[in-house]
């Protein structure tokens, strides 16, 4: 029988190649390491990436793929898993409304939606994503990105890759606490081969926490489990299955208005601003499945579906209103509502990949389909409030109504969406140094839509990518490439007609590789893309959209990872984006410049072999503000520090500050989105010491 390859710390040639800028075990030997994960990536059973539906090395890409791999998320030792995203270049943190599960992404000045093992989860508010203990690596893809999967966003996608079964035997536990007396515990067990047999693998993850926060009456708890199995069925089939179950109780904590474009005094990261008896409640299950058949050497099907069931419930839960209106002079407004939500998505795909030899290179295509059906439901309590509060009373406690004070359920909003798509991808190389990637896909997208009334929505489009990359070198390659994005809207004009979907060109220009004999590892690009036919609020009736003009997004991005010693690495990410809409369009609120910077210590000998000293800054420039134009809102620069140890062959230790400095600085917004910055602000968190407990066995 044929056995799957897999090594305990494998991680894809991807990985290696670029979240080695990053930091990420930059004292091994890159040549290496590409060729051992070359090998894995080509080979490899099951479709979790974002790119291997052909197998593509690092260096042939056209465009730009970092990587964040579970070594550099546990070097980075971030309160949750994905915020080591905001150490990207380019990438910024939105909201995270109601603290139900994750946070939100701007990449490249546009919404960059969040996946699942390369298909779309339920994102409503965070409450679809993954646990923390189910990932394996981000992937962060930027630009248009409809070819990869589907009508997404113009910026970029965010890819979970989670965890998979693998051979070698191993279990870890996580135990995780901080100074606000948050506690947790994660695990981690692959069972490995049954019964000594190849036939079924098995690996289970989980975690249970309880989060604290610097404010009292702020909370989190979450519960998560995760099985997944590998059945090989013969030398030429396999069958991956999984269910993933996770649950989320919190009470949040509100925003707070910005009258002068400044975070008001006496507001403060331990200042409440929700209900005391605040309750967000979101339960989600996911189920998938893969089949993989080799017809031939060079044939492979791949057969995928899923299964995703959400439901999120809330009372007691308001906002501090800053903007449209409702801040005036010295007072603003409270809201209290509750509201249930029911979310769900069942997707299939099939594809099938050949490989061909000719012009003495391998030639890779792959062709599919898919199919994708959504539907959610929103029911309001009939009764809600505002409350008009002075500004200097905002931080006193509110509490919620009674539950019988909510009245009936109605329903406020659904929908129920169809999405059928066909497409083609290739990989053709006329020569060693040359590769050509194409794609070709074409979504046909139908949704009944009810908000206040009912009206349908049907469209389609054709999306396209196209690049090359040329190794100029064997170290280096250069690229270029086109691609575009298809971005459902799902608004209503005037006339009673649904508004078109907004489509997107991006134009890439970049090159990546390494000099000095591997310690100087990079990767840069120039891009440009143009986002059309953008909807927003019909300024005479809210009600409505109208269809308005262009935004523009021109910038360039620079990642490096330089190998100082065989103890010391520095990384280094800068991004640089230009912003340019006209007056009825507002421009997206993003940072001309984010940044940063790492140095990495490991002790090679002597007592202290092993210690790990990790720090540095994270840096986000000032955005201008399209709530109040005289205003800009400020930069910052957050700095972070972790320090681990393995006490044993078993046992780590690591202690880690985030926010050395406790900066003050708004992060986000309780509501985000491309053209919107308003309602109540949110600050960033403040200083924040953690313990870790790693244990392996």
């Amino acid at each position: 029988m044929k056995k799957i390859h897999f090594s305990k710390h494998k991680r894809t040639l991807l990985a290696l190649a670029i979240a080695a800028s990053f930091g990420a075990n930059a004292q091994e030997d890159n040549a290496a390491k590409e060729q051992e994960i070359e090998k894995i990536v080509v080979t490899s059973k099951f479709q979790q990436s974002l790119i291997n539906r052909i197998p593509v090395t690092p260096k042939e890409l056209p465009f730009t793929l970092d990587v964040i791999d579970s070594e550099l998320l546990e070097l980075r030792n971030f309160t949750r898993k994905i915020e080591a995203l905001t150490t990207l270049p380019n990438i910024v943190r939105t909201e995270d409304r109601n603290g139900t599960g994750t946070t939100s992404f701007l990449s490249r000045g546009f919404a960059a939606p969040i996946l699942v093992d390369n298909r779309i989860q339920n994102d409503f508010r965070g409450a679809g994503a993954r646990d923390d203990s189910f990932v394996e690596r981000y992937e962060i893809l930027k630009g248009p990105a409809s070819i990869a999967s589907g009508p997404v966003g113009a910026g970029g996608i965010i890819n979970t890759v989670t965890k998979s079964p693998e051979l070698e035997r191993f279990a870890a536990v996580n135990l995780r606490a901080d100074q606000f007396g948050s506690a947790g515990i994660e695990f981690d067990v692959n069972v490995g081969e049954i019964d000594s047999s190849d036939t079924v693998l098995l690996r289970v993850s989980g975690a249970y926490r309880d989060y604290k926060f610097d404010a009292d009456h702020v909370g989190r708890t979450t519960t998560a489990i995760r099985p997944v199995a590998i059945f090989n069925l013969g030398d030429d089939t396999s069958v991956k299955a999984s269910i993933a179950y996770r649950k989320n109780e919190s009470n949040p904590n509100g925003g707070f208005p910005v009258p002068n474009g400044e975070i008001p005094a006496g507001i403060d990261t331990n200042t409440f601003l929700g209900f005391v008896d605040g309750e967000v409640n979101s339960e989600d299950v996911l189920y998938n499945v893969e089949l993989n058949h080799e017809f031939l050497d060079n044939l492979k099907l791949t057969v995928r579906g899923s299964k995703q069931s959400t439901d999120m419930d809330y009372k007691h839960i308001g906002g501090i209103y800053s903007y449209d209106g409702l801040t005036t002079g010295d007072y603003t407004y409270l809201s209290e509502s509750a509201a249930k939500n029911e979310l769900n998505a069942t997707f299939i795909d099939a594809q099938l990949a050949y490989q061909a030899n000719f012009w003495g290179q391998n030639q890779d295509f792959a062709l599919g389909i898919a199919h994708q059906d959504n539907d959610w439901t929103r029911e309001f309590a009939e009764n809600y409030r505002w409350e008009q509060i002075p500004l200097d009373e905002i931080a006193m406690p509110h509490y919620g109504w009674d539950e019988a004070n909510y009245g009936d359920y109605y329903l406020f909003q659904s929908t129920d969406a169809k999405l059928k798509s066909i497409f083609a991808e290739a990989a053709l190389r006329p020569s060693e140094n040359l590769t050509i990637t194409a794609g070709i896909r074409f979504d046909d997208l139908e949704q009944a839509n009810f908000r206040r009334s009912a009206y349908g929505y049907n469209d389609s489009d054709v999306t396209t990518r196209l690049g090359a990359s040329y190794a100029v070198i064997e170290e280096i390659n250069i690229y270029a490439s086109f691609a575009q994005a298809f971005v459902p809207q799902y608004r209503v004009l005037k006339d009673g007609s649904p508004t078109q979907a907004e489509t997107s060109d991006g134009i890439e220009i970049g090159a990546k590789g390494s000099i000095f004999d591997n310690r100087i590892s990079f990767q840069a690009a120039v891009f440009s893309t143009k986002r059309k036919g953008v909807a927003i609020t019909d300024p005479n009736d809210t009600d409505y959209a109208i269809i308005a003009d262009e935004v523009d997004v021109k910038g360039i991005e620079l990642s490096t990872n330089t190998i100082i010693t065989d103890a010391l690495t520095f990384s280094f990410n800068i991004g640089y984006s230009d912003i340019e809409s006209s007056d009825e369009v507002p421009a997206p609120v993003f940072p001309e410049i984010t940044a940063s910077m790492y140095l990495n210590y490991e002790a090679q000998y002597g007592a202290l072999e092993g210690l790990i000293v990790s720090g540095g800054f994270r840096h986000v420039g000032e955005s201008k503000n399209n709530i109040m134009t005289e205003h800009t809102w400020d930069g910052y620069n957050v700095a972070d520090l972790n320090v681990s140890y393995p006490v044993t062959e078993s046992i780590n230790v690591s202690i880690g500050i985030l926010n050395l400095t406790d900066e003050k600085y708004i992060e986000n917004t309780q509501v985000a989105g491309v053209n919107k910055f308003k309602f109540g602000a949110v600050l960033g968190a403040p200083r924040t010491v953690t313990m870790t407990l790693r244990w392996t066995m």
